[in-house]
């Protein structure tokens, strides 16, 4: 529709025809195909990699237990819909030099005269064979007054809940707050971009409790989430859900994973993040977190904890590194020649 007001208005607003017709149809035509190999790849990998997530063995294990297997065998979509990409925007190009041309082929008409004609009167009342909603339409005084008033109930509906929390979601004695380097890992999570890919948190479905938790595990839970602000459920899954991913593999499998994920996951289309290595760690603002957490979302924080909250990430920083160079002792070679602390430094 953008496209097509494009071109009807620009030749009127220069007073003259459109440069190359031709090329427009191309425009259509390119655009077409773009949306077509856009969206029909985007749900075929959708239902293919949906059924593999579903499917059982006799036995009751999961069929496609790797989830790269699930993540391999959509590649091909995602090369079509790479390809859709490049018609659609071929198709504007060409519409830019369209216009291009278009505009240098006539002269702008700044003022055009002109006069609307002078509206009815109607009235208030209904007109015979009038519908109700027609009626209203033509009552802007009523429309928006009924308008708040609908609103206003669906807000209720969802803020009220909200503001009873604490009551209407469950505690679970085992879900601490962040450790002041978890939040800033949090916060470096999200500005990576991480949540686009990953959600976080396992559905009540037999097939993702099993594939994320194990044979005899649970689906993620609402008190499970009382500490995160803002949630990162997500929806978008290349790669899979981390809810429950912490403590399954070592911290050196994590940092490799960051440096190059094809060393970890053969085949990952995930890319590198090795600045994560490389980059110090900017926690001047680490403190002030923890204090907007404590004082506008209620997490229970004490005084001694925020006091203390250096030296807190110090010390869990430190073991990270610890447990990164005893685990992997090609790691520890590597690094062995690098000053004291430099793993875990961070900007002063």
């Amino acid at each position: 529709m953008a496209f097509g007001v494009i071109y009807y208005l620009v030749p009127i607003m220069w007073r003259t025809k459109i440069w190359s017709v031709k090329l427009a149809n191309w425009h259509f035509w390119l655009g077409t195909l773009g949306i077509i190999f856009y969206a029909v790849p985007m749900y075929i990998s959708g239902f293919t990699q949906g059924l593999m997530w579903k499917q059982f063995n006799p036995d009751g294990t999961l069929l496609w237990k790797n989830w790269l297997d699930t993540v391999t065998a959509i590649i091909p979509y995602f090369k079509m819909r790479f390809l859709g990409g490049v018609f659609y925007i071929s198709g504007a190009i060409l519409m830019i030099v369209n216009v291009i041309a278009t505009v240098r082929k006539g002269s702008f008409q700044k003022e055009v005269p002109a006069e609307a004609p002078a509206l009815a009167n109607i009235g208030n009342k209904r007109k015979e064979g009038e519908g109700f909603h027609l009626w209203l339409e033509r009552m802007p005084m009523l429309l928006t007054v009924l308008s708040l008033f609908t609103i206003s109930i669906g807000s209720m509906v969802e803020i009220i809940p909200t503001l009873s929390l604490k009551k209407s979601v469950p505690t679970i004695s085992a879900v601490k707050p962040y450790s002041p380097l978890e939040l800033e890992g949090r916060d470096i999570y999200i500005r990576e971009g991480c949540n686009a890919c990953h959600s976080q948190m396992v559905r009540p479905f037999r097939d993702e409790i099993v594939r994320f938790n194990g044979k005899n595990g649970q689906y993620s839970k609402a008190g499970e989430f009382v500490y995160d602000r803002p949630f990162l459920w997500g929806s978008k899954r290349t790669g899979p859900d981390l809810h429950r991913e912490g403590g399954k593999n070592p911290s050196s499998w994590h940092y490799k994973h960051m440096y190059n994920p094809r060393s970890t996951s053969a085949g990952s289309i995930m890319p590198r993040y090795p600045w994560l290595i490389a980059n110090n760690l900017d926690r001047s603002k680490m403190v002030d977190k923890m204090k907007l957490m404590k004082n506008t979302f209620d997490v229970p924080y004490t005084k001694a904890q925020i006091d203390s909250a250096d030296k807190w990430a110090d010390n869990q920083s430190a073991k990270i590194v610890k447990d990164i160079f005893s685990e992997a002792n090609d790691l520890k070679e590597a690094y062995a020649k690098r000053p004291q602390g430099e793993l875990e430094k961070k900007k002063s």
